[in-house]
């Protein structure tokens, strides 16, 4: 079975070569990448980024890896919340 051809997009190009462990593939590729074309794939690497973090249990928005906020983490209520939504004051118990 041959490898598929990864030359279409240089950025695919690099990201097969980590995704392969070879990482001084990847090196040369990103090395012979212009400023701007490496900028423009830092940009587009923290985008897909914030599409792998969890979703919102409040809004079922994307959040980031790492801020979300996990409330009553012992209680089988617990929830994962984006910054808004665990910032939303909480409803007053009926009476």
């Amino acid at each position: 079975m041959s490898a598929p051809a990864i030359t279409t997009f240089t950025e695919t190009a690099a990201l097969y070569a980590v995704m392969t462990e070879d990482l001084p593939g990847a090196r040369r590729i990103v090395g012979d990448m212009l400023p701007g074309e490496r900028a423009q794939l830092a940009q587009q690497l923290d985008q897909l980024r914030e599409l792998l973090g969890p979703r919102c249990d409040g809004c079922d928005a994307l959040t980031p890896i790492g801020t979300s906020v996990l409330t009553d983490p012992l209680s089988p209520k617990r929830q994962y919340l984006c910054r808004d939504c665990a910032a939303a004051p909480t409803p007053a118990p009926a009476t």
